[in-house]
């Protein structure tokens, strides 16, 4: 029998060799975690910082977000129209289609745009979004035929008409703000017995002469206007583009009472630019952006479609009014409003360079001399205040009406020595003030009037229509500043959407007989009483009214409601660079 020696079990020998190779396999993959960690961080960060300069909300309109993205966008789209326009306008002026002034004017008003065009972008962006969410509201549906057509739209040069212009503007005696009734007809009179030599053959040239018209040194010629023109007024462009060609208008009495004949001598039509969406491209836009824009301005045309609709043809309750309208500012509650007037004797006859010369310039001296001997003359009785005004003053403006100055509050702005005389706590109505020197020379004064300030006076306006038995033609007539006063402040018939959003509350949340408060706005002060309410179609005047106002009316008033719309700009320092 053989004896054999029982095998055991050993673990494997480690070499160095083995143990450096994992302590490297651990080493290596610790490392790759880290750097994969550290690529995560990096990215992550690198994605923030992205998503901030692009996809950050500038702006929310009801919690729709606008981002940076979008407002850079709407820049590029906004810079390409007024480049464009200001290219039409200097090729205009070139072509000597519009006056040097009025086209250097325009271009004025495009850099000025250009230059705050971030803030314009996200305006128009905030509108955008604001006319697409009424657009759903009210089921408008944009279809591609539609934005084709806006697109040539915007790429059409609108047809243009050599015009010329005779006026005859009605006189307007002194003190008064508008012409009488007799007044407008001589001035009507006058304008038909010119176009009855214009008819007869007497030439254009010696027409324009003998009008006395304004535009008498250029021979009445406009140079080329538009439909969309709105000078010289409204109701003559549209006359100048009825005529079928060539021609004389009819007399046209504009919205400013002003008379009018109108000639055309030469016809531009319209034309499109063909290569229009080349240049949207050229400028670095995508054309799916740019139809957006469109979009919206559809959608605009169809709420405004909508809206006349809605108020021109379908009866609605209105309510018949009155108004008093006091001018001023919200500002002026600090003292009494002042009415005067003034001769002004300047040193060397000139107002504007008085402030230049010397305190001891003899010229200061003899203008003192002369303004003591008006006051003399003034107040013995030898002499008239408003004839010497009209003879004397170096102020020519105020001089030519008798040295009427109107009516001044204490925050009007006036020279500093004239406002502490008129406004001094001792004047009383039909004081004639010792001269008073300011920066433009020697003032004689005489104190016409004293009154409450503007918003004081309109609510004692209220105080007093509130009162049983008042009478509200007679506080218009007294009291207010506005076109309506001498009818009692008769504005007629006002339906929702004829008025801005402030007057239109303020009127239409009243019943017959009732009378507002004062209703604050950046001209002045109204208060209005409604004297009669009746379901009614809107009447001519009317109809023409809310055609052209229905819309910015009420989206403005949409606009501006915080309970009806949230705007909100987020980044209010954001710029696209």
């Amino acid at each position: 029998m053989t004896l054999r020696a029982r095998p055991t079990t050993r673990k494997p020998h480690r070499t160095g060799a083995d143990s450096d190779s994992r302590r490297n396999l651990y080493y290596n993959l610790g490392f790759g975690a880290v750097v994969l960690a550290a690529l995560a961080i990096l990215f992550g960060a690198g994605f923030a910082t992205w998503y901030d300069d692009h996809l950050a909300t500038v702006a929310t309109v009801n919690g729709e977000a606008i981002t940076k993205d979008q407002v850079r966008t709407r820049v590029k789209i906004e810079s390409f129209r007024l480049d464009q326009l200001a290219a039409r306008t200097q090729e205009q002026m070139n072509l000597g289609r519009i006056s040097s002034a009025d086209g250097q004017q325009r271009l004025s008003i495009i850099s000025q745009q250009k230059s705050s065009v971030d803030q314009l972008a996200i305006s128009r962006e905030e509108d955008t979004v604001l006319l697409a969410q009424l657009g759903r509201q009210r089921n408008v549906i944009v279809t591609d035929a539609q934005v084709d057509a806006k697109l040539t739209e915007e790429a059409t040069t609108a047809e243009q008409r050599h015009a010329w212009v005779i006026s005859v503007i009605p006189e307007v005696s002194t003190g008064a703000t508008e012409p009488t009734a007799t007044q407008k007809d001589a001035a009507r009179t006058k304008a038909e017995g010119l176009l009855a030599e214009l008819k007869g053959g007497t030439a254009w040239d010696e027409v324009v002469k003998s009008s006395g018209d304004s535009y008498a040194a250029t021979k009445g010629d406009l140079l080329y206007i538009t439909k969309a023109a709105t000078t010289p007024d409204p109701k003559f462009v549209a006359a100048v583009f009825a005529l079928a060609a060539s021609g004389l208008t009819d007399v046209v009495e504009g919205d400013d009472g002003t008379f009018r004949i109108g000639r055309v001598s030469d016809i531009i039509a319209e034309a499109v630019d063909a290569n229009w969406a080349t240049r949207i491209g050229e400028a670095g836009i995508d054309l799916k952006d740019y139809r957006r824009v469109l979009a919206a301005s559809v959608t605009r045309d169809a709420i405004e479609a909508q809206l006349i609709k809605e108020v021109v043809e379908t009866p609605s309750t209105q309510r018949k009014v009155s108004e008093v309208f006091i001018s001023g500012s919200s500002t002026s509650e600090g003292g009494n409003e002042v009415k005067s007037r003034h001769i002004l004797y300047s040193p060397k006859d000139d107002p504007q360079g008085a402030a230049q010369l010397a305190a001891d310039d003899p010229a200061w001296a003899a203008a003192e001399a002369e303004a003591k001997a008006a006051y003399e003359k003034i107040k013995s009785g030898q002499a008239d205040f408003a004839d010497l005004a009209k003879k004397e003053s170096d102020d020519t403006g105020s001089g030519a009406e008798g040295g009427e100055l109107g009516w001044y509050g204490p925050d009007a702005g006036l020279d500093t020595a004239f406002a502490a005389a008129i406004f001094a706590p001792d004047v009383k109505v039909g004081d004639l003030l010792q001269p008073v020197r300011s920066q433009f020379g020697w003032h004689v004064i005489q104190v016409e009037g004293i009154r409450a300030p503007a918003p004081v006076r309109a609510q004692q306006v209220v105080d007093a229509a509130r009162q049983p038995g008042s009478d509200f033609a007679a506080l218009a007539k007294a009291n207010s500043d506005g076109s309506t006063a001498s009818a009692g402040g008769d504005i007629g018939w006002v339906a929702r959407y004829q008025l801005d959003r402030q007057q239109e509350d303020a009127i239409l949340g009243l019943q017959a007989g009732g009378v507002s408060e004062v209703v604050t706005t950046s001209s002045g002060f109204y208060v209005f009483k409604v004297t009669e309410v009746a379901d009614r179609l809107p009447d001519a005047t009317q109809a023409e009214t809310l055609r052209s106002s229905a819309f910015t009316n009420w989206y403005t008033g949409i606009r501006d409601d915080p309970t009806k719309t949230t705007i909100e700009e987020l980044l209010p320092g954001f710029t696209s660079s």
